[in-house]
């Protein structure tokens, strides 16, 4: 019997966990990819908590959802296909591909609309199927494997959650209003993402905001027009106002903490749009009439669809992004680069490889 081996979350609050089991038999339509790449991303750091923050003692517990235990997370991922569960698709045997992980239950409304994203009984993997901290993952459709071409795999693993909830996040704020200005809140994987693609979209006037001066620098590399560190601002909504010369008219807020988010209500022109897709967490009071005042759309976005990756992956094929700063590790480091992104140490990505 063929084995392969894991890093499973056996339970929350604990530390991954090298495993190893026999390869899975495939189902008719899955396809077997063997991993080389895997990106680390902040939301397995609160899966491995085992909750969401809701604020003022209120949290999402993860045990009550639909989650298995133990779980094998990552959602990042490059492979090459290995083994078919059926003859039709055994011409991708030995193929490169960027796995689109964010799929839903494939009959709703939202999924047979090209919305996986959007499902209410989702099948995404590393959250809801086991991910790619593992020599091999098991995909349910071939439709769901994307060609990359001669893309830097350890670039284009970030592409299917950095990339995409970044690039759906910014379509969300297209056509913005001439002269006016954009602001990138939070430079992690996110966010670094966000000031390339938005820079290869056609934004103007990038700002890129976060705490940490290392990251502002990168961001300016990546084509970020001004910068500002929030930390060391006495009144960083009014920094930001005077940086954007009072016209900003679109954020995207990668943190999603009560600070940021009202920084960013504070701090935009009437008629603008303040997208969310950070996951820090809390709660923050909300001002009603500010919102019909100022004309201004508060959107919340969650990763992408299928049809928005396809659409990335295009974009990123033509040139002339430049990637985010990437940092490769072996899989066995996995519980050291969670704890990286925990404690804030870690610029652009990590990506592992088994």
């Amino acid at each position: 019997m063929a084995l392969t081996h894991s890093y499973q979350l056996q339970q929350y609050g604990g530390q991954p966990v090298r495993v190893e089991h026999p390869l899975p038999p495939l189902q008719n339509d899955e396809i077997l990819i063997r991993v080389t790449h895997a990106g680390v991303c902040h939301s397995d750091v609160y899966i491995q908590d085992g909750y969401q923050d809701l604020g003022n003692g209120e949290k999402i517990d993860f045990a009550d959802s639909t989650m298995p235990m133990p779980l094998v997370m990552g959602h990042e991922i490059v492979g090459e296909v290995v083994a078919t569960g059926n003859k039709q698709h055994r011409s991708l045997i030995g193929q490169r591909r960027l796995i689109y992980p964010w799929i839903g239950c494939g009959n709703c409304p939202s999924c047979t609309g090209g919305h996986d994203n959007h499902c209410e009984q989702p099948r995404s993997l590393g959250i809801f199927r086991h991910g790619g901290y593992a020599e091999h993952v098991v995909v349910p459709d071939a439709r769901y494997l994307l060609d990359i071409g001669d893309l830097d795999p350890a670039w284009a693993c970030t592409l299917a959650c950095s990339g995409l909830t970044v690039y759906s996040a910014l379509q969300q704020l297209l056509p913005m209003k001439s002269g006016s200005a954009l602001a990138i809140v939070g430079l992690g994987g996110l966010g670094l993402s966000a000031v390339s693609l938005a820079r290869k979209l056609g934004f103007s006037t990038i700002i890129a905001c976060d705490i940490a001066d290392d990251r502002l620098d990168a961001a300016l590399k990546l084509g970020a027009d001004r910068v500002l560190n929030t930390a060391n601002s006495e009144d960083a909504e009014q920094a930001l106002k005077s940086l954007a010369g009072q016209r900003l008219h679109g954020v995207i807020d990668t943190v999603g903490s009560p600070a940021t988010v009202q920084m960013a209500i504070g701090a935009v022109a009437k008629g603008s749009r303040v997208v969310l897709v950070g996951l820090h967490g809390g709660q923050t009071a909300l001002r009603i009439p500010l919102l019909p005042f100022k004309a201004l759309s508060l959107i919340g976005s969650y990763t992408g669809s299928l049809s928005e990756l396809q659409a990335l992956i295009a974009l990123v094929r033509q040139g002339g992004i430049a990637p985010l700063p990437i940092k490769q590790r072996p899989l066995c480091c996995l519980p050291d680069a969670l704890s990286d992104l925990r404690r804030g140490k870690a610029l652009g990505r990590i990506v592992l490889n088994p």
